[in-house]
């Protein structure tokens, strides 16, 4: 007889094989358990765009994950976008009807200091609240990083340059080989948020968890605590810098790591 649970636990651990290998990925790993038995997705094929040196990236979605692997190697703009509908197991035929309704804009714009790949997704099913547009991004080199989404997770690899991202229902994770000196700032609500940089970074740390911790490991660089430390809140300087990073989470963790392999992390937050 066909067994859904033994099914699921042999996916999950699939999952967690694929993040163990590197698999840059959201927190939910290479398979998403509910979106297997509770509704349809569909991938499209992925678009290729001409770059010139570092770009900015501009993302504004209704919701889904938003995943951003800087690789050096490249000599194009990659982006593919997964259409996902999750109305329960019992309206799988719906589901996959509304992924029609899904649809998004890629295109490169002329920026204040460069390119900008901007993209934008929406849908016009009466309920959104089912739907998603996984959105991963793959690129030569970035610089400047601006997002909104909600009921994903927002992962950015290698990146620099400011960074503005919002998000909801799901866990921000920056991990970067690259000295960060700009400005930050991530503001997450039903989820965790993780920065991940190296010793030669700089920021003045202004972080809250308003129902959760603030948690740091800072393994090089001068990091300098202000006193009003508590559970859910930390203010510091890393290296005397003057770039604020500001961190808030309505419900979730954080965590700040100052590493030497800001990269080598597993799928799951606060390893």
């Amino acid at each position: 007889m066909f067994d859904v649970r033994k099914v699921a636990l042999v996916l999950l651990g699939l999952s967690l094989l694929g993040g163990c290998q590197g698999r840059l990925s959201s927190s939910r790993g290479l398979f998403n358990i509910e979106e297997l038995f509770t509704g349809q997705s569909s991938t499209d094929a992925t678009i290729e765009l001409e770059v010139l040196g570092p770009i900015e990236i501009n993302v504004e979605s209704f919701g889904g994950d938003v995943i951003i692997d800087v690789d050096e190697e490249l000599t194009t703009a990659k982006v593919t976008i997964r259409r996902v509908a999750l109305h329960g197991a019992g309206r799988l035929d719906e589901a996959e009807a509304s992924l029609s309704q899904i649809d998004y804009t890629v295109e490169i714009v002329p920026g204040d200091l460069g390119q900008v790949l901007r993209i934008r997704t929406f849908t016009t099913h009466a309920e959104p609240h089912f739907q998603r547009a996984d959105i991963r991004i793959e690129l030569p080199s970035v610089d400047g990083v601006y997002v909104r989404t909600e009921r994903g997770d927002v992962v950015a690899k290698n990146i620099e340059g400011v960074v503005e991202i919002s998000n909801s229902q799901g866990d921000v994770r920056i991990m970067t080989n690259h000295p960060m000196k700009r400005a930050v700032t991530i503001t997450n609500s039903e989820g965790d948020i993780e920065y991940r940089v190296r010793g030669e970074s700089t920021g003045v740390f202004d972080c809250e968890a308003k129902s959760g911790r603030v948690e740091h490991r800072v393994m090089y660089g001068k990091f300098r605590i202000a006193p009003n430390r508590r559970r859910g809140i930390l203010q510091a300087a890393l290296n005397n810098g003057d770039n604020l990073v500001k961190l808030t989470t309505q419900d979730g963790n954080i965590m700040i790591a100052v590493v030497a392999d800001p990269t080598d992390a597993g799928i799951l937050l606060f390893p």
